[in-house]
């Protein structure tokens, strides 16, 4: 099987304004390395699009409207349990740093603002390309003014232990704890363990401050 670096993706989006799926229809295409098979404009049509498309990426609007089952970060949740090796691009219009670690805790490839969309998507799905993650400049200057990711961080990742590196090479590679357990034999807890510990090591308090980190040392 070709892998996505070396193919045309095919691409499922989902938003719930119609003039913003034709945008980003544009901005995909355009580079003629990307193919939008689904459009959506709600969660049930999403749904519907991953269950009847075979697709290697979802680009995904966060405020699509949801019934009462279901949120923003409820519909992210179901979609990474179940299609766990999707990568999924998150666009939203909110400016809110405790939502966008909530985001990026849910293990979504790269998020970003409608805002900077036409410079910043091309570079998110590059990224996504490289097995790499994308967190746009106005969600890590958003994360930095809250406080999530302060300059304690900002140190060589040479003081951290071997196995430490090693597992947060894997991370920023697009691999998940259980993943990196089965490629490198340790148990899930032991690689755990070894991402907390660098990341305490770092300064670094979530996973939005470690793929900030992450991205910002060309580990991603």
């Amino acid at each position: 099987m070709s892998k996505p670096s070396d193919r045309t993706l095919r691409i499922i989006l989902a938003d719930d304004h119609p003039i913003f799926l034709i945008g980003l229809r544009v901005v995909l295409e355009q580079g003629g390395d990307a193919q939008v098979v689904a459009e959506a404009g709600s969660p049930v049509e999403l749904n519907e699009a991953l269950k009847s498309h075979a697709c290697d990426v979802l680009v995904t609007d966060f405020m699509m409207p949801v019934d009462q089952q279901n949120d923003g970060l409820r519909l992210l949740e179901r979609i990474r349990r179940d299609h766990p090796q999707l990568p999924i691009v998150v666009v939203t219009m909110l400016n809110n740093a405790g939502l966008f670690s909530s985001i990026l805790a849910l293990g979504v490839n790269a998020l970003l603002s409608k805002a900077s969309l036409a410079g910043e998507l091309p570079a998110a799905i590059l990224s996504i390309r490289q097995n790499k993650h994308y967190i746009a400049d106005s969600v890590k200057q958003a994360l930095l003014e809250a406080g999530d990711y302060g300059s304690d961080a900002l140190v060589s990742h040479g003081q951290l232990s071997p196995k430490e590196q090693e597992v947060l090479r894997l991370l920023a590679a697009g691999r998940s704890v259980g993943e990196i357990a089965a490629q490198i034999n340790r148990s899930k807890k032991t690689v755990s363990t070894q991402k907390v510990s660098a990341m305490r090591k770092l300064g670094l308090a979530n996973d939005a401050s470690l793929f900030i980190y992450l991205q910002e040392h060309g580990l991603t």
